[in-house]
């Protein structure tokens, strides 16, 4: 072990954490916000570890996809062990590649949801094999082991039940930090205007078409509601049927500094997750005054928990006849309901995720 070295923070996850995705902006809000306390901050991850070979498997040949997870887990550990120093205040891992053991320093693991939990979700949607791997290997033995003898740190009471089902943890619901002078209510008519939107009802969809996020609802309710333009902000290809549909306009991979425009611009976001541990577009969503339609996850259920934000909660990812309800119940007064989430959400959301408030109870769990 070396001496005399700066007080650093480890950041142990999968990929580089520029790329887009909620764990993603959350390990970039954390890192700079370590930095910005006078930590310095390194990323362990598959792209600057390891042998090039294991980097990018073939995900056709079974076994070296199957190795590639757990070798991933090795050479990020192993990595990290080589760089300890006596300044390492925190090892932070994320998902499956903080199983590596690394004695004498202080470690945490985030539950960004549990892979047996996503894959329970998706099962229909997947086939057996990957059913099997996301529930026994991912979840049981890479995820588990992971939060084994560290600080279990989570999301949403949701994941913290999941967690300690699944685990046997007791993890400490911490949230997501966000930033909400970014993320906050701006004149709707302007954005509108900045996006060359048409007269008229105005919804949107952020996120992907994986089968975990529901996309199909976002499609039926573009295709019933033809007076309605829906914006569609995705990550990745779309599918077919999508583009037959005029009044769907697509935004592929927004920047971070267009999307409170996005959110604006919206009478409406949908949100019909079949699994979402708490997703950061409904917390933006939100902070942007502009109510979200939901299935139920860790998100949802945590600020849609009184009257009359029931009314924007369905049943399930399948109840489509509740999305449609919700839809007609916005679009009947949309700024009664952006009333309802300036006056009854934001105010929560703040003390949950604002930076000051996150990090105090950040630094006060870990013990930094």
């Amino acid at each position: 072990m070396r001496i005399n070295q700066p007080d650093e923070v480890f950041i142990l996850t999968p990929g580089p954490i520029e790329r887009l995705g909620g764990m993603e902006r959350f390990l970039q809000y954390v890192a700079r916000g370590f930095e910005q306390r006078g930590f310095g901050v390194r990323v362990f991850h598959s792209e600057n570890t390891g042998p090039r070979f294991w980097r990018h498997p073939n995900s056709k040949r079974k076994l070296e996809w199957l190795l590639a997870g757990s070798l991933h887990g090795y050479y990020i550990g192993r990595a990290a062990r080589e760089a300890l120093h006596s300044g390492v205040r925190l090892v932070l891992s994320n998902s499956t590649v903080g199983w590596y053991p690394l004695n004498g320093v202080k470690r945490a693991q985030y539950f960004h949801g549990t892979y047996r939990g996503q894959a329970e979700a998706i099962r229909p949607f997947i086939k057996h094999q990957g059913y099997m791997k996301l529930k026994w290997w991912d979840a049981m033995v890479l995820e588990r082991f992971s939060g084994k003898n560290t600080i279990a740190l989570c999301c949403s009471e949701t994941i913290r039940a999941e967690i300690y089902r699944y685990f046997g943890y007791d993890a400490h619901v911490i949230w997501y930090p966000l930033d909400i002078d970014h993320f906050r209510p701006l004149d709707m008519k302007s954005c509108r205007e900045k996006l060359k939107l048409n007269a008229g009802p105005v919804g949107l969809f952020v996120g992907s078409i994986s089968p975990t996020k529901g996309f199909p609802v976002v499609e039926q309710i573009a295709r019933e509601n033809p007076q309605l333009t829906m914006l569609v902000a995705v990550r990745g290809p779309l599918p077919e049927g999508i583009h037959s549909l005029q009044n769907v306009r697509t935004i592929q991979d927004a920047g971070y500094e267009l999307l409170p425009t996005l959110y604006n611009a919206a009478d409406f976001s949908l949100s019909p997750s079949r699994y979402d541990a708490f997703s950061f577009v409904v917390a933006e969503a939100l902070s942007c005054g502009t109510p979200v339609i939901a299935s139920p996850h860790g998100a949802s259920l945590t600020f849609y928990a009184e009257p009359p934000l029931e009314q924007l909660l369905t049943a399930s990812t399948d109840d489509v006849e509740g999305f449609r309800r919700a839809v007609r119940n916005v679009l009947s007064n949309p700024q009664r309901w952006r009333a309802v989430i300036e006056e009854k959400v934001r105010p929560r959301l703040k003390q949950m995720m604002a930076p000051e408030n996150w990090w105090r109870r950040f630094a006060g769990v870990v013990g930094l």
